[in-house]
């Protein structure tokens, strides 16, 4: 169903009185008549005000999916042609998992999402390959993550990238962070930088950091099927099975926007995806991918948010990648 209003970006008022936020009246009005509109609808997820609906979706959610072709156009050149998967070999997987995931950040205004995915799929995979333990989900139902040896750095996937992506919007952007891509000219380094080294400041700054820094490279990365679609739960299953985070599109909504706990179940199955995100884990028991967001832990749980399979175009164009 469509949401027969939209949450657009009140004035905002984020005040710390004794421990607590307070916000904008007028944005905790709104979020009270979308909480009774999703009751009619019988959603039972649960929506509240949070840091994030200070901007609007326009300024948070920066996917362009009409970029793809241009990324598969320059494949051939990337190293990477090959390396896409299919649904692999049958595997009975367990009913719930969870991969390797760094600590959730936050983006701030500009829509730098595909910025975020980038770099937390490889933080992940960097996780994953020095052996750090698995993210989990507690009794209480906060997150656990694994940890980070070096937080990496999105402004320099924001700031130096070579295909002029910025806060209006992007696309993945592995081929960047690639050592055996450096000879295609600027905009093409050893790795991620640390954050350190270039820290984030919500805006598409000049590019500058050492270069005498240290890197984290991507060595390969691939989409899970053809690049376009959604791929099977299985498939999906398989892939976050076998690389522990997968890169992903959703459409993000005003609901989505204000989503606070539960099992997200859905506003819109039609619209194509506007937003990156990264599939951590799953569980069967609820129907849900467990997915980390980069709109900073006081949205949703911790930063993350249960969704359903197959709702909001979750699980579109999913990729992984290795360190």
């Amino acid at each position: 169903f469509a949401l027969a209003f939209a949450l657009a970006a009140p004035s905002f008022l984020v005040a710390q009185e004794r421990g607590a936020q307070q916000f904008d009246p007028q944005l905790t009005t709104r979020v009270d008549l979308l909480r009774q509109e999703l009751r009619q609808q019988g959603k039972d997820f649960e929506v509240d005000v949070n840091p994030a609906m200070q901007y609007s979706l326009d300024q948070l959610c920066g996917l362009r999916p009409e970029l793809r072709q241009y990324d598969f156009a320059s494949r051939a050149q990337g190293g990477h042609l090959n390396n896409e998967v299919e649904e692999l070999t049958a595997t009975v997987y367990p009913a719930k998992f969870t991969g390797w995931f760094s600590p959730v950040k936050d983006q701030g205004q500009c829509g730098s999402c595909w910025a975020f995915a980038t770099i937390g799929n490889l933080e992940g995979a960097a996780l994953k390959k020095r052996g750090a333990p698995q993210g989990r989900v507690n009794a209480d139902g906060s997150i656990t993550t694994s940890g980070i040896v070096t937080s990496l750095s999105e402004q320099q996937v924001l700031s130096c990238n070579p295909d002029g992506y910025g806060c209006q919007g992007g696309w993945y952007s592995y081929d960047m962070l690639m050592p055996t891509n450096i000879n295609r000219g600027s905009g093409y380094y050893k790795g991620a930088v640390p954050t350190t080294a270039f820290p984030y400041v919500s805006n598409r700054v000049a590019c500058s950091f050492s270069l005498q820094t240290s890197y984290t490279p991507v060595s390969q990365w691939g989409y899970v099927g053809n690049g376009y679609s959604i791929p099977s739960v299985y498939a999906i299953k398989a892939a976050l099975y076998k690389w522990g985070t997968l890169s992903v599109g959703v459409y993000a909504d005003s609901a989505f926007q204000a989503y606070r706990r539960g099992v997200f179940s859905g506003t819109d199955n039609r619209s194509q995806p506007n937003h990156a995100v990264l599939i951590v884990g799953w569980d069967d028991a609820k129907g849900a991918w467990l997915i980390k967001n980069s709109w900073s832990s006081q949205w949703g749980t911790n930063g993350f948010m249960w969704i359903k399979y197959g709702v909001n175009s979750i699980g579109t164009s999913p990729a992984w990648v290795l360190n």
